[in-house]
């Protein structure tokens, strides 16, 4: 009987998925303990027909020692963690999970702008050490006298968009790829890359992890920043070189950043940003609701289905 395997994940049960599964008449098994590198998954997975993986690395070496596997389903949106080029070249079939998130990351994206625009973690921050006053944390501009900035401008982009509207902030976004309707339709501005970095007052990250954004923020582009901007990451760690946004944190280049992905994850314990009065720090955890979890658990497994099927996903890449 054709076989999905569970690589890693970290829900606390996997019934949802075995549903799917076995009422179409597949078998559906996980690694226990879960795959943490490339040996792990060779060493596990050489009967599985269809693998649903969490974070466990997806790589050529592994495509190549795995033949009998069909495809892979990603946990999630982002897929850096499997090899999608050499998927494509060996004729396997990768998908995602591609909407099943959209509203949690989009609000908890929200939530980190307004917070930071408030000033509300620092002014917070004094408070707890024995502080008092606004005067520290000045100048506070009103919402409508603030531009936001979108780097990327797919589907969560979009939806950070449509919330920002109420909130009277200019808006302007940089995305090579989305049609110039995209923008039209939402009334953003669409500019380059340069404009946005040194026009917005507020910067967040939207785009993918891909050779080309990794690091998009680092110490020569926070310069073309303008002094005092606020910065949000629910995209990607890695979009975002630490050491240097440290740096212009502390120097106050940067006022403050929302952070819920890392370099680095867990986030070290030795982190310069956990010390930091001017950040607000989540775990990751910006498409986590109870809905957006069973969405995600269900989705998958319906593309792992799919592939089983001989069909292609609603969230397939190749």
């Amino acid at each position: 009987m054709p076989t999905a395997l569970i690589t890693d994940h970290g829900f606390p049960s996997i019934e949802l998925e075995r549903k799917v599964l076995e009422t179409a008449g597949f078998t559906l098994l996980e690694v226990k303990p879960i795959c943490k590198t490339e040996d792990d998954v060779i060493r596990s997975c050489g009967n599985a027909d269809v693998l649903l993986v969490q974070w466990a690395p997806i790589t050529r070496r592994v495509f190549e020692s795995l033949p009998q596997v069909r495809g892979i389903v990603r946990y999630g949106i982002g897929v850096d963690n499997v090899d999608v080029k050499s998927a494509k070249e060996l004729g396997r079939m990768v998908s995602n999970v591609p909407r099943y998130c959209l509203d949690e990351v989009s609000d908890h994206t929200i939530t980190m702008i307004l917070s930071l625009a408030r000033r509300i973690p620092h002014d917070s921050r004094q408070l707890e050490h024995g502080g008092w006053g606004i005067v520290p944390f000045l100048p506070i501009p009103a919402f409508s006298d603030l531009t936001l900035g979108l780097i990327g401008f797919g589907s969560i982009a979009k939806k950070v968009s449509q919330k920002a509207r109420p909130f009277r902030f200019r808006q302007i976004a940089f995305d090579p790829l989305a049609p110039d309707a995209a923008f039209a339709e939402l009334g953003v501005e669409r500019q380059k890359l340069d404009a946005v970095l040194r026009t917005a007052d507020i910067i967040s990250l939207h785009c993918p992890l891909t050779p080309e954004t990794r690091h998009v923020i680092n110490a020569e582009s926070i310069a073309r920043m303008r002094p005092g901007v606020l910065l949000v990451n629910t995209a990607r760690g890695p979009l975002v070189n630490e050491a240097d946004l440290v740096t212009a944190l502390k120097a106050g280049k940067i006022s403050g950043a929302g952070l819920d992905v890392y370099e680095k994850e867990p986030l070290p314990s030795d982190s310069p940003l956990r010390s930091l009065p001017n950040v607000i720090l989540t775990s990751h955890a910006a498409s986590v609701s109870t809905r957006s979890l069973e969405r995600l658990q269900i989705q998958a497994a319906e593309a792992a289905r799919d592939i089983l099927q001989g069909k292609r996903p609603a969230g397939a890449l190749v």
